[in-house]
């Protein structure tokens, strides 16, 4: 399997899990030394390159093939990127944000394709509860994370004749590196420690917490494997409950129930 983003956070915790349950794993992100430090963990293969150039995914593909014999699962992970009000986003901004969230989910997908449609594969491409509703100042990752929905969509319908599984997660707040630089942000906002900033965070979640990153890997392997032989042009989400709330009624909740 081929997970990009790998080196840390979800991406580093799915290559942990597909190389426990069996398979030989690629990494591919653009930090050679906590790439390298994933791919030794694990007994895989370290591929330093940008996700969205092509050149690069396709390196990629070939160490797979190379080392394991051919590629199965594309775990599309690489992002970030893309924050800021629709009105002062620039177009080097606005195009940062696409390139790293969408663009390079598309160019690894069809670097991977003709293995994947020769094996009968699966795509799990990790989006975000972002595409399904916007915080504030968020309009190119917003908008780029649905993309990414709408190109599922499309890989699904196209490719399920050739044996394809296509799906995607949209994870909620998760205890990543990018998500801890986050809530020191807030946390400087706001007064209080990065613990506090979590809290703040997910005071609404139903399940009153962020996911750790095994936590979103365990989806995605689900999705891969034969568990899910029948399901494709899926969404998960996976945010504790969050898209569940009706955040109008929130003020109708006892204080007690709120701090919870």
């Amino acid at each position: 399997m081929l997970v990009t983003g790998g080196g840390t956070g979800i991406g580093a915790a799915t290559a942990r899990r597909f190389a426990r349950d069996g398979a030989g794993v690629v990494v591919m992100g653009r930090r050679p030394e906590p790439l390298g430090a994933v791919a030794a963990e694990v007994g895989g293969i370290a591929v330093a390159g940008n996700a969205s150039s092509t050149a690069d995914a396709e390196r990629a593909v070939a160490a797979a093939v190379e080392r394991f014999g051919g590629l199965d699962v594309l775990v599309a992970n690489a992002g970030g990127e893309g924050g800021g009000a629709a009105g002062n986003a620039d177009d080097a901004a606005w195009e940062t944000g696409l390139q790293a969230n969408l663009t390079s989910c598309i160019v690894s997908v069809r670097a991977a394709l003709p293995q994947l449609v020769e094996r009968g594969g699966s795509i799990v491409i990790v989006s975000s509860i972002a595409a399904l509703a916007s915080g504030p100042r968020m309009a190119g990752y917003s908008t780029a994370k649905a993309g990414l929905l709408g190109l599922m969509r499309s890989l699904a319908v196209d490719y399920g004749p050739s044996g394809v599984r296509v799906n995607a997660v949209c994870p909620g707040w998760v205890r990543t590196p990018m998500a801890d630089r986050e809530m020191d942000d807030l946390a400087s906002m706001r007064g209080g420690t990065r613990e506090e900033a979590y809290a703040a965070a997910t005071a609404a979640v139903p399940l009153r917490r962020a996911a750790n990153a095994d936590e979103i890997a365990a989806v995605c392997a689900f999705l891969a494997s034969g568990d899910a032989s029948y399901v494709s042009g899926s969404v998960i989400v996976a945010d504790g409950g969050t898209s569940a709330v009706d955040v109008g009624t929130l003020a109708f909740m006892p204080a007690a129930d709120r701090s919870r």
